[in-house]
């Protein structure tokens, strides 16, 4: 029986480890061509490792995902390898210092907002063309559960989440009728 997603293409960010390899890997077992971009190239190196391993096809590529360059050559790379792109894991995020605000350091709060919350939005600013090219897909995007309850010490993932659960899904809406369908999790 073939997989259930034989003959499509997906990419994830943050797919090096953790969730994000997690989810590459069964992409792979469902017969999907898989992407992987990661800031720890040999992160996704092992996980491509493990994909071809076990019989499916994947590569990767090294990025960070705040880069507007870095996306775009990504999602580039992704088309030029498999000539489509129908589904999309934004999965990379960092939960930046523990610290209390008034010691929370500004460059730390920078970077998570820009792997967390920036990084979202120029994920799906440039899959969403490539999808549509292609008919549509499916975009989800990962969030931590930090910014629906609040975690003390932890003001810049609370920030970028709060403002990512509110913002991400609107992001796509006029999109929605022909592009890909867009959801958000949270991984705890």
């Amino acid at each position: 029986m073939p997989g259930l997603l034989e003959r499509k293409v997906a990419l994830v960010t943050g797919g090096g480890s953790g969730i994000g390899r997690a989810t590459s890997l069964r992409l792979a077992k469902e017969a999907a061509k898989v992407m992987i971009a990661d800031y720890v190239p040999e992160g996704a190196e092992r996980t491509v490792k493990l994909i071809k391993d076990g019989g499916g096809e994947a590569s990767c590529m090294a990025a960070d995902v705040s880069v507007t360059r870095q996306v775009e050559a990504v999602v580039s790379k992704t088309v030029e390898t498999y000539g489509r792109l129908d589904y999309a894991f934004n999965n990379a995020g960092i939960e930046g210092t523990i610290a209390d605000t008034v010691a929370y350091p500004e460059d730390v709060f920078d970077r998570t907002i820009a792997i967390n919350l920036k990084a979202v939005w120029l994920c799906m600013k440039y899959e969403i063309p490539q999808m549509l090219k292609s008919g549509g897909g499916a975009i989800v995007n990962t969030a931590s559960g930090a910014g629906l309850v609040g975690v003390a010490q932890l003001s810049a993932a609370v920030g970028t989440m709060s403002a990512y659960a509110a913002n991400c899904w609107r992001r796509a809406q006029p999109h929605r009728r022909a592009s890909p369908r867009t959801t958000r999790i949270r991984t705890n």
